[in-house]
Order: structure tokens, then sequence, then C-alpha cells
């Protein structure tokens, strides 16, 4: 009953309907109760190993079953990726665009629990993958989407994610002031979330902007026009972006999803 995520009393109770009566189940509610606890206890020293066991044995008897991952120095689970034979089929259909948000720590390890997002045709998101990494850093997420890739084969044509360490330093660097100036997020919306002007007017509008609020100097101004090609929309005219590309909203919805999963059936 553990399994369909009943607690010891629920359990209990049904088992003493089944049965017939308090003295056919041969235990009291705190014996239940007991029991439950030693048994969680045992599993918190064997958990990780128990679930890549699992997943391990998905892999071996299930066709199109994708499952990888690595320890560290302490031999403690460090990052886990895992992929169904489903979330490959969701891919080959809907993978042009891919989104992902690492925003939602899952359970007393801090482990960041890592959704890759598409959309259908109905406009509904589908889960094409998922994984748990340790920490936040480029070498887990190039780990990541290297196990992404030799798991699919093929790689995405964009994949949209956020920048949050980023917009916290430019909102330090351009200053609270000026990100309340209505007349400047006007400025930066029109020419940043449209693809209805040319990749040659954004940059030339992009720089009387700069100039105009004496912008030229800041670095992080400076490095996302770098990195324009990544994350403007002009530069995107041609690829049907299925609506991700503004934000990584559908991975929050996603994240938003798994958190009440969790909190309905393991509270």
């Amino acid at each position: 009953m553990s399994t369909l995520n009943l607690g010891h009393i629920k359990a209990f109770n049904i088992t003493r309907t089944k049965y017939g009566g308090f003295e056919e189940v041969g235990a009291t509610k705190d014996d239940c109760k007991n029991f439950k606890q030693s048994l969680t206890c045992y599993i918190g020293e064997y958990d990780a190993e128990m679930v890549v066991q699992r997943l391990s044995w998905k892999k071996n008897c299930c066709d199109g079953y994708s499952f990888d991952y690595t320890v560290n120095t302490n031999g403690e689970l460090d990052r886990l990726f895992w992929a169904d034979d489903i979330s490959k089929k969701n891919y080959l259909a809907f993978g042009d665009i891919i989104s992902f948000d690492a925003t939602f720590k899952t359970n007393k390890y801090n482990m960041v629990f890592v959704p890759l997002t598409a959309i259908d045709n109905h406009c509904r998101n589908v889960t094409v993958g998922a994984a748990l990494l340790s920490s936040e850093s480029i070498e887990s997420y190039s780990w990541l989407l290297k196990v992404f890739l030799d798991s699919f084969g093929i790689s995405p044509k964009v994949v949209v994610t956020d920048q949050d360490p980023a917009m916290k330093q430019a909102i330090s660097l351009v200053g609270v002031a000026l990100c309340n100036n209505e007349d400047f997020i006007r400025k930066i919306c029109d020419i940043v979330w449209t693809d209805a002007i040319s990749q040659s007017e954004f940059e030339t509008q992009w720089k009387l902007i700069m100039k105009e609020y004496d912008l030229e100097t800041n670095k992080w101004l400076f490095d996302m026009f770098e990195m324009r090609y990544d994350w403007i929309p002009a530069y995107y005219m041609d690829e049907p972006l299925s609506g991700l590309i503004r934000t990584t909203s559908r991975s929050e919805s996603e994240n938003h999803f798994f958190v009440k999963f969790l909190t309905h059936n393991y509270r």
C-alpha cells in the first residue's frame, strides 16, 4: 500500500476491513507506524542505490529506455538522467524546440529536478526527458546535454533556458531606478520581444537606446548584445518556435505540476 502512497493508518483500516476485524490484522496501528518508520530509515541509507538499480533494470528490460548517472568522489549520486520510449516518441514528433528550467529542488538532498519540455500540436506540455543534478554548474549541464544527445541521437534546433544569475547581476548594474523607468522598459521590449523588425533595425535601435540612457559601458548589456543571435526573435524568423522563445514559463509550469503532485502524494 506504500507504493500507492497510502499512509500507515489508511493501510491498517483497509486491512482491517478486508480481513473482518482488528483481531484479524495481526498488528496494531502503532505496529504499522513503527514498521513504516523502520523501513524509511533502512531505505534512507540505500535510496540512491535503489533508484540506480531500478532504472538499470528498466534499461535492461525495456526497449528504448535510456538512463545514465554519475557519482562524486564520495561515492554519492551526483547526476541522473532518464527517458522512456514515450518520451522519445514525443521528442521525434515535437522536439524541434526544447525548454528546460532547473528551479525546483525536489528533496532533502537539494538535487535540482530538470524536466525537458516540448509542446505538442494541442499546445500542451510534453516531457521528453528528466534529470536530477546536484549542482547547476557548467559541467553538470554539459553532461546533461551530452547524455541527452546520446540518448536521442538528434539535437534540437533551439534550446530555451533562463539566465537568472545574469538577470540579478543586471538589476544591480543597471540600477533599480532605470529598471523602473517605464519609457526605458517600453523601448527595450519593443525591439527585444518582437519578430516584426529586421536584424539590422534591432541593432540600430539597441545602440540608440544604450546611448540615450548612457549604458554603452554596461558590461552585462554589452554581453547580452554579443549573445543576440541566441535570444533575440529577430534572428529566429525562420524557426517555428512553438511559443517557447519568450520565457521558460512552460518549464516553470511543469515544475509547478510536479510540486503539486509530490505535495499531494507525499504530504
